[in-house]
C-alpha cells in the first residue's frame, strides 16, 4: 500500500506528455495501480513480466508447494497482471504460449521480445591479461545465479568426468539456491578442476567472459528450463565464445546447433562433458562457432535492434 501510495504520487506531479506507461520484469504488483492510472489518464499500459512468479516461485525454485496458498496468491498475480494490460512481453514463443495457456492471457496482447544484450557491456574482442587458451589450457565458465534451471550440478558432475584433463579448467561464478549442494559436491569429489567464485558486477564480466575458452548457458530438469533463453547465452554469444547449452525449443527459435551454438539434451552431465571434450580437442570448431554466434546476436539482438522493435509493438497497440 505505501508503495501504490508513492508511486500514485510521483505519476500524479509529474508531466504526462507520453501515451504509454511501461511496467518493467518482476513488477507484477504494480501493474494493477499502473492499469487504473493509465484508464485515469488515457495511457496505454505495456508489461514485460520476463518470468512467470507461480513458475518461477512454485515450479522452478520451489518456495512455496503446489496446492498452497502461496501457490495460489502467485499464480493469481500472474494472472491478474498479464491480462490487465495492452501489450505484454516474452522473451521466447515457448514463454509467450505458457502465457496463453497457463495464465489465458489474449494472444492478441502478446509479442516476442528477445532478452539480448548490451553491446557498451559486453564489447567483444579478447582480453590478453586473461587469456582461455594460454598454451594447452581450456577455461570452461559458468556465471550466473544458481537457479535450479541452471543446472548447475550437471556441470561440476561434467567437471568430474573430466577431471583427468589437466587443460581443461571450470569456472563457476555466482551464488545462490543450489550453491551449497553444488560446493558440497565439489568438496568431496575434491575436484580441483573447479574453481567456486563469488558473484561479479555485470560491469567486470566481460573480462571474465573474454578469458574463457567456452561458456555455459542451462542445464536444469524443470520446464522453465525448456522456455527461456538468458542473458548469460547472448552475452557470451556476442564475446565471440562459443556456447554450450541445453537442447530447447526455446533456445532453437533463434540459433542453431554446431552453427552459431553447441546444443545438448538438459540434465545430461555425460553430453555436456563430451561437448566440453570435442571443443577442447577443435579448437578451431569452437572458434567458429563463436565468430557466428557473435555476428548472428550482433546483427539481430543487440539493445538498438530490441529497442527497435519494442518501439513497432508500441506504434502497434497506439493504432
Amino acid at each position: 500500500m505505501v508503495r501504490a501510495a508513492i508511486l500514485t504520487l510521483r505519476y500524479l506531479r509529474m508531466r504526462r506528455d507520453f501515451r504509454m506507461i511501461y511496467v518493467p520484469e518482476f513488477r507484477h504488483k504494480d501493474v494493477p495501480l499502473a492499469y487504473v492510472l493509465g484508464r485515469l489518464t488515457g495511457k496505454r499500459v505495456v508489461f514485460d513480466p520476463l518470468v512467470s512468479r507461480y513458475d518461477t516461485k512454485v515450479m522452478d525454485r520451489g518456495d512455496a508447494r503446489e496446492g498452497s496458498y502461496q501457490a495460489w496468491h502467485n499464480r493469481n498475480l500472474d494472472r491478474i497482471s498479464l491480462g490487465l494490460p495492452d501489450l505484454v512481453l516474452a522473451d521466447t514463443k515457448a514463454h509467450a504460449r505458457y502465457y496463453e495457456m497457463e495464465f489465458k492471457t489474449s494472444q492478441k496482447k502478446l509479442r516476442v521480445l528477445p532478452v539480448g544484450f548490451d553491446e557498451d557491456l559486453f564489447p567483444g574482442g579478447e582480453d590478453p591479461s586473461r587469456s582461455g587458451e594460454d598454451g594447452r589450457g581450456f577455461r570452461v565458465l559458468f556465471f550466473g545465479n544458481y537457479l535450479p534451471l541452471h543446472g548447475v550440478d550437471v556441470v561440476a558432475s561434467a567437471a568430474k568426468m573430466l577431471r583427468e584433463y589437466d587443460g581443461i579448467d571450470f569456472e563457476l561464478i555466482g551464488r545462490g539456491q543450489t550453491f551449497p549442494a553444488v560446493e558440497r559436491f565439489v568438496t568431496r569429489e575434491r575436484l580441483d578442476n573447479i574453481r567456486l567464485l563469488p558473484r561479479l558486477p555485470l560491469e567486470t564480466l566481460a573480462s571474465s567472459i573474454a578469458g574463457s575458452s567456452v561458456c555455459l548457458g542451462i542445464f536444469g530438469r524443470t520446464a522453465k528450463t525448456g522456455r527461456v533463453v538468458p542473458n548469460k547465452v547472448y552475452q557470451s554469444m556476442a564475446m565471440g565464445k562459443p556456447v554450450i547449452t541445453g537442447d530447447t525449443e526455446a533456445v532453437r527459435e533463434f540459433f542453431e546447433d554446431s552453427k552459431n551454438i553447441c546444443l545438448v539434451p538438459p540434465d545430461n552431465p555425460e553430453a555436456l562433458a563430451e561437448k566440453i571434450h570435442y571443443l577442447y580437442m577443435n579448437r578451431e570448431v569452437g572458434r567458429r562457432i563463436g565468430e557466428e554466434g557473435a555476428r548472428e546476436v550482433r546483427d539481430r539482438y543487440s539493445s538498438l535492434m530490441i529497442a527497435g522493435r519494442f518501439l513497432e509493438f508500441c506504434r502497434e497497440i497506439l493504432g
